[in-house]
């Protein structure tokens, strides 16, 4: 951009009418530019902004499945430890069932009085 400034300013000088043609010509060319930049500007502020809603939108989205599986977790660890109480019970209902069934294999072991 310098080195077309500098150019232009050479011709400016030592050209009569054409160096104030030049002179307009890279007074648009600069306009131009300047209207390209802006746009360009504008257009990465607008997808910044859009950039800037998905990282909200997945961060809310992050926070509602980091809660979810909490509330599974707890889940998970209840059905744990209602399965050990089952576990446990199931457990203590075949201990009680030995025991009777010892105590038949006893009795019936035991020598019968005759009326």
């Amino acid at each position: 951009m310098e080195k077309i400034a500098l150019e232009a300013a050479r011709l400016l000088v030592s050209q009569e009418g054409a160096g104030w043609i030049v002179a307009v010509l890279l007074g648009l060319a600069c306009l131009h530019l300047h209207r390209e930049g802006a746009r360009a500007q504008e257009a990465r502020l607008v997808d910044a902004g859009a950039t800037a809603t998905a990282l909200e939108r997945a961060s809310q989205t992050n926070a509602a499945v980091a809660a979810a599986l909490e509330s599974r977790t707890r889940v998970l660890e209840d059905l744990a430890r209602l399965t050990a109480e089952v576990a446990r019970g199931v457990e203590r209902s075949d201990e009680r069932g030995r025991e009777k069934f010892d105590e038949i294999l006893r009795r019936l072991g035991e020598p019968r009085a005759r009326p």
